[in-house]
């Protein structure tokens, strides 16, 4: 058995490991229920099939043409710019309600939460920054 693409087949075991670790975690709190059941399932199918995936060297070579595709990366770019925007304005505005609220209640708690969002959001700016000066001079 030869492995063709390792990501794919460490994603499939450590799927397979999170359905294994749940099942005995449910048998021994002795609380599997449906939704446990689902989950375990899920991981196992989703696991197996991954694994299957990267053992197979023409799926493996569709999957790493898949990964190449100019589109492809073009759209994961795109999404990923997007995702970084929408969570620095949410990030924002989560951190103005809750510096507002806790100003207005006098409750400390909610301050903390809004400052330690205040400090995620300046980390994502300078990240931007520097992200930016990078490229800009690697152009």
């Amino acid at each position: 058995m030869k492995i063709y693409n390792k990501k794919v087949f460490a994603s499939g075991v450590f799927m397979m490991a999170l359905g294994l670790l749940n099942l005995i975690t449910s048998i021994m709190r002795q609380d599997l229920d449906i939704n446990s059941t689902i989950l375990i399932v899920a991981l196992f199918v989703l696991g197996f099939g991954s694994i299957m995936r990267s053992i197979s060297q023409r799926m493996a070579k569709e999957d790493k043409l898949e990964e190449l595709d100019e589109r492809n990366r073009l759209i994961a770019l795109k999404s990923k710019s997007k995702s970084f925007q929408l969570t620095q304005i949410i990030s924002f505005m989560l951190m103005l309600a809750l510096l507002v609220m806790g100003k207005v209640s006098g409750y400390e708690g909610v301050i903390a939460i809004g400052v330690g969002l205040a400090f995620a959001f300046a980390i994502s700016m300078l990240a931007e920054i520097f992200t930016y000066m990078y490229y800009e001079s690697k152009n």
